[in-house]
């Protein structure tokens, strides 16, 4: 349960730093190998790109002034072994702006792999998966 825990409470950490653009306490939550599968596909090969990337995403959402209203609720956690886990997640980004007259919800999954190096959990690879609707 402890372990548990933990990794909630990690994801309580990722869901407020990316809210409030901290892409660089966001990024400390990554192993320096991560790999990121966004949900378009595109993969980050290790923690600096992650982290480059979504700032420069972060950027752009700062100018576009989305609410971040970005919200996470962990399905699942299984402990593989004392030192992996493997995370489902549903997320959801309710009020997103398309343009200046339309908003949507967006949702989606997120699969990660966790290991706790050094006493902490830090998330080792992430697939990112739409569920939205109305994707185009």
């Amino acid at each position: 349960m402890e372990q548990q825990k933990e990794i909630k409470k990690l994801f309580d950490q990722y869901v407020s730093y990316w809210n409030n653009h901290d892409m660089e306490n966001w990024g400390a939550l990554f192993t320096e190998n991560t790999k990121f599968i966004t949900w378009s596909g595109v993969i980050y090969q290790d923690k600096l790109e992650n982290i480059e990337s979504h700032r420069k995403a972060h950027q752009i959402l700062s100018e576009q002034n989305q609410p971040m209203t970005y919200h996470l609720h962990i399905l699942n956690i299984c402990l593989v072994r004392d030192d992996i886990a493997i995370v489902y997640a549903a997320w959801e980004w309710k009020d997103f702006k398309i343009d200046n007259s339309r908003k949507e919800t967006r949702t989606g999954v997120l699969t990660m792999v966790l290991m706790k190096e050094n006493g902490k959990w830090l998330i080792r690879t992430t697939q990112n998966t739409r569920t939205s609707e109305n994707l185009k």
